[in-house]
């Protein structure tokens, strides 16, 4: 079975430490994106991180995050079934808003890591919190993933003005007190939109995170937020870093989009009637000598081309994480 749990996903992320790469986490709503990283990663020889936010389990639940996410979940399992690859699922930015939501995924083994943020709060309620999440995550085979300091910027459901950065020294007594699996570090990253030449990474603070970490025994894996306005040559540097997981998301809205918006606007005259001919969608302007393409305005025919495009996008980021050819399952 291609979808592995927490313990597995320990052990790509220890190998990734141990090589200086990477894994790209990236986050899914719906099956266009997924299908599209799962041809890419296979391409690549890659295993698969996904992640599912609050407000994309709620998506696709229609308003039911929990319903979202057993839907999510069975998707991953059953497409990623089809490909020799190793898959994963991550919960991303899940709060104490929805501690009730985690234990039900605990529970159910719906995925193989949850990040529980409790970034806004104050130090000591960030640790009983995320303390909390790993205690119920005991014994379950879900990792953990915690977050110290802010990253500027709108997650889903998360919003923070200002950006902090992640004090070295707090980041040993976090992970000692909370015994999180991983840890979110701010050092510079923004999430949503931003122009990589624009954000100043502190490679200096992630350095002496991992140092003191595993000075103390603490080795975990650290993770970085926001790097969708990363330049190539950032990322390949935070990697040296100890950063063994970055999250992407902001990218592949925007390809999603651009993928879709390309071709309505190509091809908008087979889709929109002309000057002078109503608009008739309700009746398919049978009353008029001009019809619409239906190969155009087929939802699978912009589906199929928001998947390439998703793929293309997925192995240039592989590229950049160094990731490629690194799978826990063999592949024929």
């Amino acid at each position: 079975m291609a979808f592995l749990n927490g313990e597995k996903l320990r052990q790509i992320y220890q190998r990734a430490k141990a090589g200086g790469y990477a894994f790209m986490a990236n986050n899914i709503a719906e099956a266009n994106v997924l299908v599209g990283l799962l041809k890419g990663y296979t391409e690549r020889r890659s295993d698969l991180v996904v992640q599912v936010s609050p407000g994309a389990a709620g998506f696709a639940g229609g308003g039911d995050k929990l319903a979202g996410l057993r839907t999510l979940s069975h998707m991953v399992r059953v497409l990623g079934d089809q490909y020799p690859i190793g898959i994963f699922l991550n919960l991303d930015h899940f709060t104490v808003k929805e501690m009730d939501l985690i234990q039900e995924v605990i529970k159910g083994s719906l995925v193989s890591s949850i990040m529980i943020d409790a970034s806004k709060e104050a130090f000591e309620d960030n640790v009983r919190i995320s303390h909390e999440v790993v205690q119920m995550a005991k014994g379950s085979g879900i990792l953990i993933e915690a977050e110290l300091g802010k990253i500027k910027g709108v997650e889903d459901e998360v919003i923070s003005d200002e950006a902090f950065y992640t004090d070295p020294d707090e980041a040993v007594e976090f992970i000692d007190r909370t015994g999180a699996d991983l840890l979110a570090i701010s050092v510079g990253t923004q999430h949503g939109v931003s122009k990589g030449r624009d954000v100043v990474l502190r490679t200096d603070i992630a350095r002496r995170i991992r140092d003191r970490l595993a000075d103390k025994g603490l080795a975990v894996p650290l993770v970085l937020h926001g790097t969708s306005g990363l330049l190539a040559e950032q990322i390949r540097e935070i990697i040296h870093y100890g950063v063994c997981k970055l999250n992407k998301d902001t990218r592949y809205q925007y390809e999603y989009s651009r993928a879709a918006y390309d071709f309505y606007i190509s091809h908008a005259d087979s889709i929109i009637p002309p000057a002078g001919v109503p608009d008739d969608a309700t009746g398919l302007f049978s009353g008029s000598d001009w019809s619409p393409k239906k190969a155009d305005f087929d939802p699978r025919t912009v589906g199929k081309l928001v998947r390439a495009r998703i793929k293309q996008v997925a192995m240039e980021l592989i590229d950049q994480a160094g990731s490629a050819g690194h799978t826990l399952l063999g592949i024929n």
